[in-house]
């Protein structure tokens, strides 16, 4: 039984990422520069993004705060 309220409870705290794999986003951080991209990678609370024009394996990550949908 604790081991179930424990589940729950963690859940209940975990960050709610509101984006999902493969929806094109785009990332705005003073460091990594303006990307538009596909999530390829959700690691609470970063995203990762795949950009055009980049090797198959570059992922540029950000927090999920700094994404949005492109207009």
């Amino acid at each position: 039984m604790a081991n179930f309220l424990w589940g729950t409870v963690s859940r209940a705290r975990a960050t709610r990422i509101p984006f999902r794999m493969g929806q094109v986003l785009i990332g705005d951080d003073p460091f990594n520069g303006r990307h538009l991209g596909t999530v390829a990678v959700i690691d609470a609370p970063y995203v990762g993004l795949r950009t055009a024009g980049s090797a198959a394996g570059d992922v540029t990550f950000y927090d999920y705060r700094q994404l949005r949908y492109p207009d």
